[in-house]
This record gives C-alpha cells, structure tokens and sequence, in this order.
C-alpha cells in the first residue's frame, strides 16, 4: 500500500470522524462536555434565543456579535424546526454534519495535492517528484491529528471553514489542470469565498494568500502571472463580498462596523503582549498525532524537512503557486493571531488546508511505501482513543452543575460569569457574560478597567466561576485589575470541588451593588 486515493482518504476520514465524534454521546452529557469548548455553548444558547426572540443576543438584554454567521444562523434553523431538541441530540447532529464536512474537505484536498505533486514534472516545468505520488497520505494525517480530530469533536464553525478552504484549493488547482477558467468555475470560487467568510471571518485571509502565490510564483520564474489568476481573483472577490455581509449585519444588530468579539481580544493581547507561538502552537497540532510530547513534534518536522533538503527535493515540494500560497497563508495567520489574545484549539480551522497541502508535498516528496503508510495510519487513527481517554475539559461538569443550580434555585439571580456558555445553557435562563465574547455592552467597562461598577449599574448580584479568574492577569485582561471586585466578591458556595480548574473550584459569590461603587478604583487606560 504505497499510495492512497483521494477516495481512500476520504472514507479513512470519515470512518475515524464518525467513531471520534460520536462515542462520546455513549456517555452521556458529562461525557460530552468534558471534551468540547464552553464557547460551543456560546453558539447554543445565542442560537436558541435567536430562534425565540429574533434576535442576537446571549442574556436576553445586550447585543452580541462574537459568533460567525453560518453556523449561528444553521444553529438557529435547528432550534426553529425542533425547538425542544436536547443537549445530546444537538451534539449528534451536528457531529454527523461535521464528520460530512471533514471527509468533503479531504476529498478536495487529496484531489488538489495530486493535482499539485503527482504529475512527474511541477507547475514550473522540470523540478518534478518523479512520480512520487501525490501525498494524499499527508492530507489524512493532518485529519487524524490532534489539531485535526480536534476540530471534528467541537460543535463549532470550523469544519465549515475547512470546508470552504479546501473547496477553494480544488477549485484553484482544478483550474490549473484544465488550463483556464470556465464561468461556473468563476462563479463557484465567487460563491465559496463568500460561504467561507461566512463560516468564519478569518478565512478572508486564505483567498489573499493563494493569490500572493502565484505572484511569488511568477516573480521567482521572472514572468508574468496567467490567467491562472482568475480563480483566485474570484475567491478574493467573493471573501471581500463575505466580508461587507458581516460588516452590515454587525451594523443592523447593534449600529457599529466591527464585531466587539475582535475589538476584546485585541485587547487582551495589548495587555498580554503580542506573541507568535500561540499560532504557531496550532500549526504544529496539525502534524502529529495525540499522546505525543509537543516539543517530539517540531524535531521529528524539522528531521523531515532536512532529509527532504538533503534529498534535494525542497525545490520540488515549494516551486508551485498552491505551496508558496500555503506558506504565506501560514505565516499571515500567525501574524494575524499574534494580535490576538485567545488563539484557541479552533482556530487550527483557518490553518488546516495550507497545512495538509504542504504536508502532501512532504509526503510526495519523501515517498514512504510498504507497510509505513498503513503503520501511520493506523498510528494517527489509534491517538483518537488516547484523546477519548483523556478528555481536556473535566472541570466542565462542575459548569454544567452549577446551570442546574440555577434552575433550580431562581432566586439566585441577576447573576454573570466569565465563561457564562454551559453555565447559562443549563441554567435556561439570563446569565449576563463577562468576557465580552458575546456580550457588547461590557467592552467599554473592560478596557476602561470599570468592571466593578458596570456589575453595580446592571444590577448583578451574583458571579460564578472559578477563583482563578481574580487573579492578577485575569484582573488586568477584564477590567477589574484595581481589586474591587476581588473584595466585593463573597464566597457562598462551591460547586464539585473535586474537579478544580488551574487548582480552584467553582465558586458562588454574592455581590453587593454599593460594595462595588463604594471602593476607590483605578482605571486602566483603553488601548
């Protein structure tokens, strides 16, 4: 088995995606929610609020814009047909739709890295793999990655923007095989870029990069770029187009052009500094498998490119627009996401189809065969029961307790949190967030280091969260640096203090509103 069909790489995806994404729901809820996001829970309840009130909101009061549009408003579609769905049958379905679109995704890429490295001679002319194969091994592995497998598990936008992403690279080299464009290629790459700003913002940056490629391309064989250019130019379009979508539905939701999500974490990152490695650390999710030590993963990556430079085949694996695209799409997102505070699991979404491209043509041009492709498959589809066994998130049980909680006991409220998704989810009723993820309204109290009073004026009574939230950075990321709400703030009760987050358990405070006004403050300056 040295080679492995675009059509093999899709049914090893799907078949590893189906099993990956659908054991947990053998454990119920708490299985479920010790291994994705609280942000998931975000998208629920502002969907179920979206299909009940029209409009976008999480606590039933302030705007919120800190959600990407496809998987919101196909989230609220869900909500609308089947309005008393549950917790678990929310999960399955939209496992099911994200199994779908990761073995669509592979597909295409598979299809765009032969297109790319399976030919015996490049784009270029002369600089071939020699009929290496088309790597279509590295695009599997890069889905049964820890970054991979990852993003099938969260029920969130990504596989709809790896989706796009990859659509937009089979259209590309799809192109490039059959020498020009025809209108329903230009019309599909129109169409793809807007769906994929739809599915994530982020993704406007990808149809830029793939364009910047062939210029590179063009420029490093001294010649000027071809009609090749088109259907980049196309997705480039249809991203700008995407982009004025969410800009004008962020306007009629709350009257302002910049969704307040981007605008906290940048904030974040100005007060935590500006870093690269966050990115990166993403990147590198993407090449190897669960359970590996992550500092193995770049010294097994760089003993790979270094034979492939000894091989003297570095030339053969960059000298095609699609690979320099891919390089300059990596580097732009991990200068985009160094301004941003929060580089989480999924935003592996917006690398993934630049990685598993390049990967492809370090498999091509390494060329492993016999039983080391089978051995590294099975290897990758393996880790997936290590990640089974070791879920990320198990202090989330206590978060879905304490929703309960509050359901159960109405009387505490008007009550906010900072990770407010699964708590407000079960609790089924207002819990104002803090974080200003999807919560407008608090921004300016953030950045203006006036939490504590903002919490007084809204009328909030109670907070929950872990104590690991007053400490020093977090204080100085949400606005509450000056100690006020660190004092107001009146332990009540723990919720499961046996499963701590960072070593603290979920906590109950009462809050008095004149506690909070009354305190001297020192405001942070806004960036």
């Amino acid at each position: 088995m040295d080679r492995v069909s675009p059509g093999i790489a899709a049914l090893i995806t799907l078949g590893v995606a189906l099993a990956f994404g659908l054991a947990p729901v053998l454990l119920g809820p708490a299985g479920i929610i010790t291994r994705i996001p609280d942000d998931a829970f975000y998208y629920f309840v502002l969907a179920r609020n979206f299909s009940t009130l029209g409009t976008w909101t999480f606590d039933g009061v302030h705007a919120a814009t800190g959600f990407h549009l496809l998987f919101g408003y196909g989230l609220a579609g869900l909500y609308r047909i089947a309005p008393g769905i549950g917790f678990v049958e929310t999960y399955l379905v939209v496992s099911l739709l994200n199994a779908g679109l990761m073995t669509a995704a592979v597909y295409w890429l598979a299809q765009a890295a032969r297109d790319t490295f399976a030919a015996r001679e490049t784009f270029s002319g002369g600089h071939g793999s020699e009929g290496a194969g088309g790597g279509e091994l590295g695009v599997v592995l890069v889905a049964l990655s820890a970054g991979g497998l990852h993003l099938v598990g969260f029920p969130m936008e990504s596989c709809l923007v790896i989706a796009a992403s990859a659509l937009s690279y089979r259209l590309v080299a799809g192109n490039m095989q059959a020498g020009g464009a025809t209108r329903a290629v230009m019309v599909a790459a129109v169409v793809t870029g807007i769906v994929g700003v739809l599915a994530r913002s982020d993704y406007a940056l990808l149809p830029f990069a793939l364009l910047a490629g062939f210029v590179l391309h063009a420029l490093w064989h001294r010649r000027r770029p071809g009609r090749d250019l088109r259907v980049p130019a196309m997705l480039c379009l249809g991203a700008l187009i995407g982009i004025g979508l969410v800009t004008l539905h962020t306007h009629h939701f709350t009257g302002g052009f910049v969704q307040r999500s981007a605008s906290i974490k940048h904030f974040w990152a100005s007060v935590s500094g500006y870093t690269p490695w966050p990115g990166v650390a993403r990147v590198v999710e993407l090449f190897g498998p669960y359970g590996l030590p992550r500092v193995l993963v770049p010294v097994v990556l760089a003993g790979l490119g270094l034979r492939v430079v000894l091989r003297g085949r570095l030339r053969a694996l960059l000298d095609h627009p699609l690979s320099l695209g891919s390089v300059v799409a990596i580097l732009g997102y991990v200068a985009a996401y160094s301004l941003n505070g929060a580089v989480q699991y999924w935003y592996a979404a917006t690398f993934f189809p630049a990685v598993a491209l390049l990967a492809a043509g370090l498999v091509a041009n390494l060329a492993p065969r016999g039983a080391v492709v089978p051995f590294l498959i099975l290897l990758y589809a393996a880790s997936a029961a290590w990640r089974f066994a070791h879920p990320p998130w198990p202090w989330q049980v206590a978060t879905m307790e304490a929703g309960r909680m509050l359901r159960a006991e109405p009387g505490l409220a008007p009550v906010a949190a900072w990770n407010a998704g699964i708590v407000a989810y079960f609790a089924e009723r207002p819990v104002m967030n803090l974080d200003g993820l999807v919560n407008d309204d608090v921004y300016p109290a953030v950045v203006q280091g006036r939490l504590a009073p903002y919490l007084a004026d809204r009328g909030i009574r109670y907070l929950v969260d872990f104590p690991t939230l007053f400490s020093d950075s977090g204080g100085r990321r949400g606005g509450y640096a000056d100690g006020t709400l660190a004092r107001c703030a009146v332990p009540e009760r723990t919720i499961r203090p046996d499963l701590p987050f960072d070593g603290t358990p979920l906590t109950l405070y009462r809050v008095a509103p004149a506690c909070l006004t009354a305190a001297p403050r020192v405001e942070a300056a806004a960036p």
